[in-house]
């Protein structure tokens, strides 16, 4: 034993290996042992959060959940976190992202017509309707609107941008090598999929952009076309904004095949740290969300 150290034994029940791996081994699919002992060194001034066992685990209906420590890139808690799963709306962050790091937002951008209701459950824009850029991701992130990520798309092949191949790019330079988008809003879930792992990868990344961050924490937006002529009210889909503190940003998903799909990043301990919490293939997102989250700080403390 190294002279100084401190040592402790922590037991971890099923599943919890798995949140002592770096954001970098997210996707390792090795077998989790039950009740294996790890004799884990405490590093002077380590940041991870103390859990408290009196508090048990929360039961998570999802297919797959997760939630993660950022500061010291672990997991507090997992579920199925490599199990590659439809995103639904999800896949409208990472549109996001290449949107603003390929796409000029201060120019004039023009509706197409195979942009208007793609769906099929209304339009929530107008044929040959003119908007700013800025105006367009509003739409496209607070209402998750579909025929705003596929105005984006259009708008993007006449560049000679192919948004949909961007997105798979970034997904490999992030490390999210479970992940594969086949459009821009998400709609198609035929072979489409990421996993809960890779988009803590792509959660974090793309809190980087403020502009990303305050527009996905926006509970309501009045946004107009040029001219003033057409105006859209935006209500984010995000229905725990205002009703659980510290929310950072999230965006949300939901199809028939993907079910109810989350994604949120918080500010927890007064502020001074964060976690990224993921919910997949649920019947009830938001109820499972807001349990998972208040789990995670009722069970864990940063000191």
């Amino acid at each position: 034993m190294v002279s100084g150290a401190v040592f402790f034994v922590f037991i971890y029940p099923i599943n919890l290996p798995e949140s002592s791996l770096g954001i970098e081994n997210l996707n390792k699919e090795e077998p989790l042992n039950s009740g294996q002992a790890f004799l884990l060194p405490v590093a002077e001034g380590d940041n991870s959060p103390v859990r408290d066992f009196n508090i048990e685990d929360p039961v998570i209906e999802a297919k797959s959940a997760a939630l993660y420590d950022v500061s010291s890139k672990k997991f507090l808690y997992v579920k199925n976190v490599n199990k590659r799963l439809p995103i639904a709306s999800i896949t409208k962050l990472m549109t996001a992202v290449v949107i603003v790091e390929n796409l000029d937002l201060t120019r004039v951008y023009t509706v197409p017509a195979e942009a208007v209701n793609v769906d099929g459950f209304g339009a929530d824009l107008y044929r040959g309707e003119k908007i700013s850029g800025l105006d367009l991701l509003k739409i496209m992130l607070i209402k998750s609107s579909n025929d705003a990520a596929m105005t984006f798309m259009v708008e993007g092949r006449k560049q000679d941008i192919d948004l949909v191949i961007k997105m798979n790019e970034k997904a490999e330079q992030l490390g999210m090598t479970s992940t594969y988008f086949l459009d821009t809003a998400g709609l198609d879930d035929s072979g489409a999929f990421s996993t809960a792992a890779d988009l803590i990868k792509l959660v974090h990344y793309a809190s980087n952009y403020d502009m990303l961050v305050n527009v996905l924490a926006t509970p309501v937006a009045d946004v107009s076309s040029i001219g003033g002529l057409i105006k859209h009210q935006v209500v984010n889909t995000n229905q725990l904004l205002g009703r659980i503190d510290g929310i950072i940003f999230g965006k949300t998903g939901f199809t028939d095949d993907a079910l109810g799909t989350m994604v949120m990043q918080l500010a927890v301990d007064g502020g001074n740290e964060k976690m990224i919490s993921v919910i997949l293939g649920s019947n009830d997102r938001f109820g499972e969300m807001g349990k998972l989250i208040n789990w995670g700080r009722q069970a864990y403390s940063w000191q």
